[in-house]
């Protein structure tokens, strides 16, 4: 039975890449040419090549140089090539963190197991927040001591992610028996989205529609937020923030043509536009577009402003999201599809909240309409009463 072809192609690159490492010229490094290596350090280097799971070797206290298997690659993203650098050279926004680690065993001559471990990492032009499931393990030479670490490692950066993503959009489910009124659901979505890493602000404004001899009318409406309010009432935005007031008319900015700026970021997953945005949020693009935009403010933060499509029957009602980006992700198409799924949640929270109160209106006005009632039938029986009284003697 022949295997597939994918597989004959990862073992092809996965030669292709032991015999780069075979005939890298590691006379230039400190470890010397790689025949004069113990024979400790050469059986290892064997099996770290033949490997599929992610592995490196660091081999040479107090250089650390780098020796890997193709499945290790991934890791550096856009790091520079590594192959027979150091590990200060290739990860100095670690070092300090690692060295004492790798000490640790060479000293003690015991492995290390480590699950879910934080590192920011820099490896694709920002900090970025990673997660690792790693050991370290000691490599002997035939004289007792330890001259390399062999690290066998997993990113478990997107699974971390996933879990607290999660939690979060479950949490609306949980708060959804709480929800009396419109306004009580944008409160309640805030309250959700707050003290959170992957949204790490955010405001609701409602926008309303309506038509007035003729004319539409778009109000904006600042109907809740994760920060806090002063003395005043007024809600305390960072500096960096565009001007941010309760109420916006909108109707004046709709059909305007603005010539909005956009800026590119590039990263090792994808090329990402942005709005350049200083002066106010562009919620009127939203409104014409009638899709998410991703702006970034005049500090380099990233935001993402998402439409919540019409909650109510007659479609004149609509919601905003404005979401704050972790500073230490990139904004790539998983992060895109939770803030997607929030406001999705949000959406529904806005319409049961708009539900509710619709209700308790009705039954305010039925119950006004029943008194009523019950008032003129009482009224006419009094005059009934009065009538018969004057007719029979």
């Amino acid at each position: 039975m022949s295997l597939p072809s994918s597989h004959k192609r990862g073992d092809i690159e996965n030669q292709n890449f032991a015999n780069e490492v075979y005939n890298y010229d590691w006379s230039s490094t400190p470890l010397g040419s790689m025949d004069t290596w113990d024979p400790a350090i050469k059986t290892a280097t064997s099996l770290c090549l033949k490997s599929v799971f992610p592995i490196c070797l660091f081999i040479g206290p107090p250089h650390w140089i780098q020796l890997y298997n193709k499945a290790w690659e991934p890791i550096f993203q856009s790091k520079p090539y590594a192959l027979g650098k150091s590990f200060k050279e290739t990860w100095p926004e670690v070092y300090d963190v690692i060295t004492p680690l790798f000490e640790s065993v060479r000293t003690t001559k015991k492995g290390i197991y480590r699950k879910e471990d934080y590192y920011e990492l820099h490896r694709d032009g920002y900090t970025e927040e990673t997660y690792f499931d790693y050991t370290y393990s000691p490599v002997f030479k035939l004289d007792g001591s330890v001259y390399a670490i062999i690290t066998i490692a997993q990113e478990t950066t997107q699974k971390v992610l996933n879990a607290r993503r999660l939690k979060i959009l479950g949490e609306f489910g949980r708060r959804m028996p709480e929800i009396e009124s419109l306004e009580n659901s944008s409160r309640i979505a805030t309250e959700v989205l707050s003290n959170n890493k992957d949204i790490t602000y955010a405001l609701i404004y409602i926008v309303e529609s309506r038509l007035n001899a003729g004319s539409k009318s778009i109000i904006a409406r600042l109907a809740s937020t994760t920060f806090d309010e002063d003395d005043k009432k007024e809600y305390q935005f960072p500096d960096y923030f565009p001007d941010t007031p309760k109420i916006i008319d909108l109707s004046k900015d709709v059909d305007k043509s603005y010539n909005y700026k956009y800026i590119t970021l590039k990263r090792h997953v994808a090329t990402y536009s942005f709005v350049k945005c200083d002066e106010s949020w562009p919620l009127d693009l939203v409104i014409k577009e009638g899709k998410h935009i991703k702006v970034l403010l005049k500090d380099g933060s990233q935001v993402v402003l998402l439409l919540a499509n019409s909650f109510c029957g007659d479609q004149t009602l609509s919601a905003i999201l404005i979401c704050g980006i972790n500073r230490l992700r990139t904004l790539d198409e998983k992060y895109m599809e939770f803030l997607q799924l929030a406001v999705n949640q949000m959406n529904t929270c806005l319409l049961q909240g708009k539900t509710r109160e619709e209700e308790k209106n009705r039954a305010k006005l039925l119950a006004d309409l029943n008194f009523q009632k019950v008032s003129f039938f009482q009224g006419i029986s009094h005059e009934l009463k009065s009538i018969l009284f004057v007719l029979i003697p």
